[in-house]
Parts: structure tokens; sequence; C-alpha cells
């Protein structure tokens, strides 16, 4: 019997064929995260102040740190949403760690089947997705990582969506989502800038025409985020102190930037000193070859995005050399995980383009699947196996 046809017939209807996609997708994350997360959720110093802030607010409506001082040091949204699982808060963060882990999946997968040209294309964007190592990573301990990628995604589908049908709804979901962002992490400012940046380079007409509803729009997003870093600074026991770490801290940042990115495309060891210097060449030449990519997109929110990612770098690198934000290689992961999905789908844009008369390019993009699902594989196993506290 030939079963050759009837394969052949379903993969060649295109909503088949995106739906077992996006099925398959969904198993693959959903399995890697249930195995990461089974022994439970793993904590570091940050995780402390997260559970005494919620545990504080769950008691007196207080947010607190662990050593009773005011909780100021990053936004306010995660331990807020932490004190919702009470007395079951770690079962409850869990949860919340798979369903945002999930949603990062399927917002940048619904905008990589509006964005990307091929089925093919969009199929490889949709795995490598699944395969996600910063995911697991973020998944893995009580940070607010996973809620602010998530609200990321989301943000990014209603401001497609919006820029799509100008359809106020779609706005008013994208400011909810842009006011929650700098609330689950201060460095969603960031991405708001990258948003405005790429506003400006890519539709430059929407802004004339809509102008007042971008204003508007920015207006809330920007007052909110405000509110929360002016109640921050008057009520800290403490105020921040910005010391630069000077010339060798920008090259330190600029390595593990650089390490972060490369070993997301190929496997790299640990970015130590000596070979240090190689990752602060690297960094550069890769930003450049992403603002070509952006450059070149045919789709002008794929160049939002662009702007997007290259302005969240390059501010967190900035940040980092001030000494406000960790600065090490797992440090580096964990913040630039927020963009992995447009690094995906720019990546994937470019491969396609690349792949026009040249099929071979399909084979390449297949084969080099093997490592995404390798180190996911081990991050997964990795985090199966570290230690947890029993409370």
């Amino acid at each position: 019997m030939n079963t050759a046809a009837p394969v052949a017939a379903f993969w060649s209807r295109p909503r088949v064929a995106v739906a077992a996609a996006v099925v398959l997708a969904t198993a693959l994350l959903l399995g890697l995260l249930l195995y990461a997360l089974l022994p439970g959720l793993a904590r570091t110093a940050d995780s402390r102040h997260y559970l005494a802030a919620a545990a504080s607010f769950a008691e007196t409506g207080q947010l607190l740190n662990a050593d009773g001082t005011p909780y100021t040091s990053w936004g306010p949204l995660y331990p807020l949403l932490l004190a919702l699982g009470s007395r079951h808060v770690l079962a409850w963060a869990t949860g919340l760690h798979v369903l945002a882990s999930l949603t990062c999946l399927w917002s940048w997968g619904y905008l990589a089947m509006q964005l990307l040209p091929r089925r093919a294309v969009v199929a490889w964007s949709l795995l490598v997705l699944a395969l996600a190592a910063p995911w697991l990573i973020t998944a893995k301990f009580i940070w607010a990582e996973a809620g602010f990628q998530a609200l990321f995604g989301l943000y990014a589908v209603a401001l497609y969506r919006w820029l799509r049908t100008r359809r106020p709804g779609w706005l008013i979901a994208a400011t909810v989502a842009g006011v929650l962002l700098p609330l689950q992490r201060t460095s969603g400012v960031f991405l708001l800038l990258g948003v405005g940046a790429g506003l400006v380079l890519a539709y430059p007409a929407e802004l004339r025409r809509h102008w007042r509803a971008l204003n508007v729009h920015a207006v809330i997003i920007s007052s909110a985020a405000g509110s929360w870093l002016w109640h921050a600074q008057h009520v800290a026991a403490q105020p921040e102190v910005y010391r630069s770490r000077g010339w060798q801290g920008l090259r330190e940042t600029l390595g593990d930037y650089g390490y972060v990115l490369t070993r997301w495309l190929v496997p790299v060891q640990q970015a130590g000193w000596p070979k240090h210097w190689l990752f602060e060449l690297l960094l550069p030449a890769l930003l450049l070859a992403l603002a070509a990519m952006v450059w070149r997109s045919r789709q002008p929110f794929l160049r939002l995005l662009g702007a997007v990612l290259l302005t969240y770098i390059l501010c967190h690198i900035g940040i980092t050399v001030l000494s406000r934000a960790g600065g090490n290689v797992y440090d580096v992961e964990r913040y630039a995980a927020a963009v992995y999905g447009p690094f995906v789908l720019l990546l994937a844009e470019a491969a396609g383009r690349l792949a026009v008369r040249r099929c071979w390019v399909l084979l390449v993009l297949a084969c080099w699947l093997a490592y995404p699902a390798v180190r996911a594989a081990r991050v997964a196993r990795f985090c199966h196996q570290l230690p947890v506290p029993i409370r």
C-alpha cells in the first residue's frame, strides 16, 4: 500500500500542517517543562525576596523584603501574583511558570505564522521555540522572568493585531500588557523604548496618522512605570547607588552577551578568560548581523521587533556596566530570554529568504535542529537535578 500520497496530501493543506506543528511544539515544550520542573522550583537570592514580599502582602497588605525593609528593587507584579497562591505558593508558581512558557510559545508561534512566508520555515521556527533552553531556565527558578516573557509575547501580538486591523480593542489590550511589563520587570522599559524606536523605523505613516492614540498609549504606560519607580525611590530603605564598572566591566559584559548569543546558534564552551576576548569581538559582529536582518526584512513588524531586540540588549549592557544588573553569563541568559522569540523570528525570515531557489538551506536548517534539541534536553536534565528546598 502506498502511504506517501496521503501523507503528502496531509502536509499540503496549510492549516492542517501548521496546526500539527503547533500541537507537536506544544507537546514538546510541555514535556520538557514538566520534566525540568517536576522536583520543584529552584531559588536564588532574588527568589527569597519575591517569596517574602508575597507572604507579607498576603498577611499585612504590604510588600516587604525578607529583612522587613520595603520591597523596591524589582517590580511589584510578580510577588502580587505569588500572593494569590497563599499556602500553596510553590505549586501555584509552578503552574504560573508553565502557563507563561506555553504563552510565549503560542504568542511567538502565532507571529511566526503571520510573518514568515513558507510553511516549512514556520514549522522550523515553532520547533526552535519549543526547544528554547532560555525559557526552561527562567521557568525553573522563582523569578519574574517567565511571566515577563509571556507579557511581552502578548503585547507583541496585541500591537501587531492593532497595526493590522486598527481596532481599538487591540490597542487597549496592548496598553494593558504594556502597563504590566515594567511592573513585572523594570527592564520592560527597555522593551517599550525599543517599540518606540521600531514604530519610527517601520511604521512612520501609522505614527503620523494615529499619533493621538499612540501618544495616549505611551502616556498611560509611562505613567504606570514612572509611578512605581517614583514610589520605589522614595520608600527604599537605602537609595540606589550606581557605580560604573569601567572599561573592564564593559569588556566583561560584551563578552558575556557575545557568549550567550553565540550559544543560541552553535555549541561553545564557557566564556572564561583568556578566550573571553573572542566573544567581545563576536558581539558587535552578531549585533551588526541582526541589524542587517532587520534592515533587509520585508515585514515591517519584524523590523519593529528587531529594533526592540537591539534596544533591549544595548540598554541591558549599559545598566550592567553601571552595576544595576547582574553581570555574568547566567544572568545574561536570564535577561536575554525575553527577546528569544524575536531572535528566532528574524533568523527564520533570513533563512527563508536564503531558501528561495536553494532547497539545501532547508536541509541545513533541519540538521541544525539537532543542536537546540540536544541543548534543551541537557538543560532540562540539569534543571531536574538541581537541589530544591523542601519548603
